[in-house]
């Protein structure tokens, strides 16, 4: 099915009747397509009418009057068409209204919501024709002629529209979790789109869609008004505030183009016209058309600090997870991009798979010193001396120069914004903006798992990172709240990108690596860090053993080999678990596969997790999970998972137990681990990151 059309209606009998007889007849010939009526609590005739429809109709019925946004994220939960066409009962829809809108999203692939123009049912005026900001980043409907309209083409870009009548992706919106329902009647669509753009989605106006709208017909449009709108602008204040500015110095642009054009200063100069305000006019006009332009069709420079990555598994999920990201927007964003990776020489045969033609890495000339910090975070990086450029071509590396280090290196080297996947970087610049990366809160949320010293120094580097970053991107919603819990960072700074990265790893048929079993095992694939709680789970499993007896399922454990594994490794010998724990290391991709693919349940007892990668594999290759009920966990694993408190040994042996003899627990954890595995998109959770470095690298920032 192509489209469902949605109505949530609430009285105005007269006005849903003649909104649905519009849209029967114009709806296009063969459009296979349904019509959701959601009924929000009618007092008057409307459930009478509602009683004699058939298909292509749904009826839903509500108890009470549960609001616009609630009544939609309700027929969207059951709408079976590629796109939601969201209306107002109070519109009346003209021939043809619907094309141009689904012709938007054929054209742009990166459409978010699709809005069209509204005209006044009474007076014909222009009531709709986008969302611009005002005021300070306050809402309002762009009210032009049409002529101005149309002459912005036949698909324009806007801020907002509004949900009056748009068109939007169902897959999209349902992830999104549909309109925020803690707006009521009010502010939700405008609240959507700007989530569409943090997507890195573009909304449009369709200019050849019109309809008209009986403007604020349906009841209670205004009764939630002070209240939406200090829901809202706690949310995006500061972010509309820049757009706001944005808007208003694309159309200064406009017309200083305008002027430009006008005004054809060397012949009047030859004539000796013009005072000398109005040739200074004229140079400003031609230089802001100029700025425009250029800003508008430059590639962008995106420099990355890699310079703490480190080959193989020491880093744990931030390598996969950031050269994934690096490689999707790379491949969604071509040649508006470009990318410049500060990255050891070690890792120029990884890059290479990730790098496209023109995209660069920048080495240090000596190697550097300080040593690895094995927890990933704030850490380190003693800036080199000299950098060594190198240029990725079709065939190889080729050499590109030198770069000395100094605080004007960036510059130097025409980057835009400096992306740092390790929260900080010593290149940070007040120059140059810059986007950082936060994974956890370990240091603030489990001290204890880290030294005094590192606490110190990680506590340090994120003051001094939250006063400078532009944007902070964090893999949860939950790490974005410890972030303004700690530092007081104000959310229109923040954004969070899921580590959806779980189609990473090859579907290959690869043997077991040496040491693991052929039997069902608990598997726990994570670096041997304090806070990824070993010692409880072995404990745990000693438990489970003695319970199970020769019924009990092996556990196994992978991650970068280090003094901790050898600890533990003693710890479990000590517990007479030698011949039922296994200690691979670091394995392959390839391995890691086989494992996955007959592991009997993932166990993850961490303490702190920003995300939590493992549970996204496990979704992907039907492995039942058992998670802690810490930190981010239970937001990734939503209702995949059992939860259990990682400090109880007691309670995660008998969770394990509980798992490894119930078929049918295990049954339903993997069905709802395929069910929940589709919130989980790389190509919107990359194209989100894009969206914020293009937006640091404009200066379109709060």
């Amino acid at each position: 099915m192509q489209v469902s059309f949605i109505l949530p209606l609430y009285n105005q009998l007269e006005l849903t009747q003649a909104c649905l007889d519009s849209l029967r007849a114009t709806v296009p010939a063969g459009l296979a397509h349904e019509i959701i009526l959601v009924d929000d609590g009618s007092t008057d005739r409307t459930r009478e009418m509602l009683r004699d429809l058939g298909p292509p109709h749904v009826v839903l019925l509500n108890d009470r009057n549960r609001g616009f946004a609630a009544a939609n994220n309700r027929a969207a939960r059951v709408a079976q068409g590629e796109f939601l066409a969201l209306l107002n009962n109070d519109l009346v829809l003209g021939r043809g209204w619907l094309d141009p809108m689904l012709a938007a999203f054929a054209a742009y692939p990166k459409a978010g919501v699709v809005g069209n123009i509204q005209l006044d049912a009474e007076t014909g005026a222009v009531d709709h024709a986008g969302v611009v900001f005002r005021n300070g980043g306050y809402p309002v409907h762009y009210r032009a002629g049409l002529d101005e309209i149309r002459s912005l083409g036949a698909i324009a870009e806007f801020p907002a529209v509004t949900a009056a009548c748009c068109l939007v992706r169902r897959e999209w919106f349902l992830r999104q979790g549909g309109f925020d329902e803690g707006y009521r009647n009010g502010f939700e669509d405008t609240d959507l789109c700007l989530r569409a753009r943090d997507d890195g989605f573009a909304n449009l106006l369709a200019t050849a869609s019109v309809v008209r709208h009986h403007v604020s017909g349906s009841e209670g449009r205004s009764d939630h008004e002070f209240r939406n709108a200090r829901r809202f602008l706690a949310r995006w204040g500061p972010r509309t505030a820049a757009l706001e500015e944005e808007w208003n110095l694309r159309l200064a642009r406009e017309r200083a183009a305008a002027e430009a054009g006008n005004y054809f200063a060397p012949f009047h100069r030859r004539l000796g016209l013009g005072n000398r305000s109005l040739r200074r006019s004229h140079r400003r006009a031609l230089n802001a058309v100029r700025r425009s332009r250029a800003q508008g069709s430059g590639a962008l420079r995106i420099g990355v600090d890699l310079l703490r990555l480190q080959p193989g598994g020491a880093n744990g999920g931030v390598k996969p997870f950031v050269l994934s990201f690096l490689a999707e927007i790379g491949r969604q964003r071509g040649a508006e991009f470009n990318f410049a990776v500060l990255a050891p020489a070690s890792l120029r045969a990884e890059l290479a798979a990730v790098l496209r033609p023109r995209d660069f890495v920048i080495e240090p000339a000596e190697a550097p010193s300080g040593g690895p910090v094995p927890i990933p975070g704030v850490a380190r990086t003693p800036r080199p001396r000299t950098l060594s450029v190198h240029r990725r071509d079709r065939d190889g590396w080729r050499a590109n120069g030198e770069l000395p280090v100094s605080d004007a290196t960036l510059a130097k080297a025409g980057i835009d914004v400096l992306y740092a996947p390790f929260g900080t970087s010593e290149f940070l610049s007040p120059e140059i903006p810059s986007v950082s990366l936060i994974v956890d809160l370990l240091h603030r949320d489990l001290p204890a798992a880290l030294s005094v010293e590192e606490v110190n120094h990680r506590h340090a580097r994120f003051a001094e990172v939250a006063r400078t970053a532009t944007y902070f991107q964090c893999n949860s919603r939950h790490v974005v709240e410890r972030l303004g819990h700690h530092y007081g960072v104000p959310p229109a700074r923040c954004f969070h990108t899921y580590n959806a990265v779980q189609g990473r790893l090859p579907d290959v048929d690869a043997p077991l690596p040496d040491g693991a079993p052929h039997d069902p095992f608990f598997f726990y694939p994570a670096n041997f860090w304090p806070h990824k709680n070993h010692e409880a789970l072995l404990v745990a499993y000693r438990l489970y053993a003695q319970a199970a007896g020769s019924r009990a399922w092996p556990l196994v454990f992978t991650g970068h080999p280090d003094e901790r594994m050898a600890q533990l490794r003693e710890m479990s010998d000590g517990l007479g678990l030698a011949e039922r724990v296994a200690f691979l290391g670091h394995v392959t991709d390839e391995a890691l596969v086989a494992l996955w693919k007959r592991a009997g349940a993932l166990v993850f007892p961490s303490l702190c997790e920003g995300f939590g990668m493992p549970l996204l594999e496990a979704m992907r290759f039907g492995v039942p999970i058992i998670a802690a009920t810490a930190s981010a966990l239970p937001e990734v694993a939503g209702d995949a998972a059992l939860l259990v408190d990682a400090r109880d040994p007691q309670a995660l042996a008998e969770t394990m137990r509980r798992v490894a003899i119930r078929t049918d627990v295990k049954d339903a954890l993997v069905a709802r681990g395929h069910a929940r595995l589709s919130a989980f998109s790389l190509e919107l959770e990359a194209g989100r990151l894009a969206h914020f470095l293009a937006s640091a690298a404009r200066r379109q920032t709060p």
